[in-house]
């Protein structure tokens, strides 16, 4: 068996992938009837459950957990849109519901809600969705085949299912973490297959995927500090120092304490997104995960601390979860544009 810290190769990413399928983790139900991740979200028992799944492969693997969150994701929105999605195209699709740059700052957040947009504004959203003029960054496995987004199309928000034989893609060869993917960025050249919505729908189906995608990453997150704080554990308990385990040094208490108390906050706060994804309010869930990633962050840079300088060595792990920590701080467009959204989202 591989070590947990080392990068998984692509065929035993693949392996994998089908056999969470087997095992229902990833449901391929073209019906109501699965109950893989994302599959339903309109109960606290569901919820509870996507979320918890989702933190505990965080805590083997975070880049695998994300790759399987964003593919149950594309599944469930497909089925909803009504695009067909076969075992294998299903394995091969992935999601990205941002545009270019962030959350779109203001215009995003002021379409969701409904509110009238002037000109300048929705010039700026037609921007941010012109897959044509810009490309955009994904992450996903190296095998992907099939991207789901949306794009601006004569003055609105479509979803647009398109291969990638028929888009500009490029791959981004310098990447921090999430050893197990790869970074791209992708330019639309063909239109791809097209749902177009009322723009209520539309609204309510994109505030549910941003909703989901943001919990999920705090999900995965969390798990991943869990298994940060279980190697520092483990190791301040049996490395000496002075001529005594440093977990009886106050400097190595002090951060293995700040690593429980952010844990503690996480789960407080993953304990109120177990409701019905409708209830919840995509402003709230953003300041939460833009908050919350920061101090996973800071914990687990206490994780390598603890470890000292073999903290940063590559076969430890420590440094690894650091590093895909901050790659999940960075997807959906990142937690920086976030107070910028949140401006709009309560504005009166």
């Amino acid at each position: 068996m591989e070590r947990p810290e080392h990068p998984l190769r692509p065929q035993r990413l693949e392996t994998l992938t089908q056999e969470a399928v087997e095992l229902g983790i990833l449901s391929l139900s073209g019906s109501e009837d699965g109950f893989g991740i994302w599959d339903h979200t309109d109960s606290a028992e569901a919820m509870l459950f996507n979320i918890g799944t989702l933190r505990h492969l965080g805590q083997a693997n975070p880049g695998v957990a994300f790759s399987w969150h964003r593919s149950s994701l594309a599944h469930g929105l497909a089925k909803l849109l009504g695009f067909t999605l076969n075992q294998e195209r299903f394995l091969a699709t992935t999601l990205s519901i941002t545009g270019h740059y962030g959350l779109g700052r203001y215009s995003l957040a002021r379409w969701l809600k409904g509110s009238a947009i002037p000109p300048e504004e929705q010039d700026v959203l037609g921007d941010w969705l012109n897959r044509q003029q810009h490309a955009s960054p994904i992450v996903a496995a190296e095998d992907w085949q099939t991207l789901l987004w949306p794009q601006w199309s004569d003055g609105e928000v479509v979803w647009c299912l398109s291969d990638r034989a028929g888009e500009s893609v490029s791959r981004c060869e310098a990447q921090h973490g999430f050893d197990e993917l790869s970074s791209y960025l992708v330019q639309a050249h063909e239109h791809g297959d097209i749902r177009s919505l009322d723009a209520s729908q539309t609204r309510s189906i994109y505030q549910r995927m941003l909703k989901a995608d943001c919990i999920g990453l705090m999900a995965i997150a969390v798990g991943a500090l869990q298994r940060g704080q279980t190697l520092a554990t483990e190791y301040a308990a049996i490395r000496k120092q002075g001529g005594k385990r440093i977990d009886h040094h106050p400097a190595v208490q002090f951060m293995l304490g700040e690593v429980e108390m952010t844990l503690q906050h996480a789960e407080a706060a993953l304990g109120m997104t177990t409701r019905p994804l409708d209830e919840l309010d995509l402003g709230v869930l953003l300041s939460m995960r833009a908050r919350l990633h920061e101090s996973l962050c800071q914990a687990a840079n206490h994780v390598v601390q603890v470890h000292g300088g073999i903290g940063y060595m590559r076969d430890c792990g420590a440094e690894k979860i650091v590093r895909d920590l901050n790659m999940l701080k960075l997807q959906g467009g990142g937690t920086r544009e976030i107070p910028l959204f949140l401006a709009a989202w309560v504005e009166k």
